[in-house]
């Protein structure tokens, strides 16, 4: 690996002896992804989100998906045209967001892959523990940019990754064979300035809100 997915800085091998797989860590943004050998095959990554209970019967995912919209969707937009980038099976938060008066449309590569909906835009878009199993970052944030209005918010979830390595390979996040990519707060404030989007809400450890300048 020459260089960062994110920002194009050095990086350095950080090997995991635990999963026996070599990851790679920014320098500059700090951002941790693991090698291309090491991602799973579509078949195996479905079938790994196949297994997922994100149902609105499971009280305690709907609480946390109520917390997600409460702290980093409602205090900047309160009604629109919302799109769930990569929704899953279960699309509970656009039940929920429907619920608060949004009108919903709903996008998944597996489960809900009309990419038709990609060809508007949007005033909010929401991605949930998504941008963790991306294999090409720049690609996606290009795609939800282009899809989000001038001065329309896009509200995201994914752990923050810790900074040293030993915090690193102590943590169970890193052990989803699906998750390939971890982001710093510098390497998303990086990708969000690429993509025309300035930082307006963030917080320790996995929600970031964004705005996207207007144009």
């Amino acid at each position: 690996m020459n260089s960062c997915l994110i920002c194009h800085g050095a990086v350095r091998p950080l090997t995991d002896a635990l999963l026996k797989q070599t990851a790679w860590r920014c320098q500059a943004c700090h951002a941790v992804f693991k090698a291309t050998s090491d991602r799973p095959t579509k078949t195996a990554e479905k079938a790994r989100y196949d297994t997922h209970q994100n149902s609105p019967l499971n009280e305690g995912y709907v609480a946390f998906l109520t917390r997600f919209i409460d702290d980093a969707i409602s205090p900047f937009i309160a009604h629109g045209r919302a799109l769930d980038y990569g929704c899953g099976p279960g699309p509970v938060l656009g039940s929920l967001l429907q619920e608060r008066g949004f009108e919903v449309s709903l996008y998944d590569p597996f489960y809900y892959p009309d990419t038709a909906v990609l060809h508007t835009t949007y005033d909010l878009i929401t991605s949930t523990e998504v941008l963790e199993h991306l294999f090409d970052p720049h690609a996606t944030f290009e795609v939800i940019a282009k899809a989000l209005k001038p001065g329309g918010i896009l509200s995201l979830m994914t752990h923050f990754v810790p900074q040293s390595d030993e915090a690193y390979l102590q943590w169970w996040y890193r052990r989803d064979e699906t998750h390939v990519v971890f982001y710093h707060q510098d390497s998303l404030t990086i990708l969000a300035t690429r993509y025309g989007l300035s930082v307006v809400g963030c917080d320790e450890t996995k929600m970031m809100t964004l705005r996207k300048v207007s144009q």
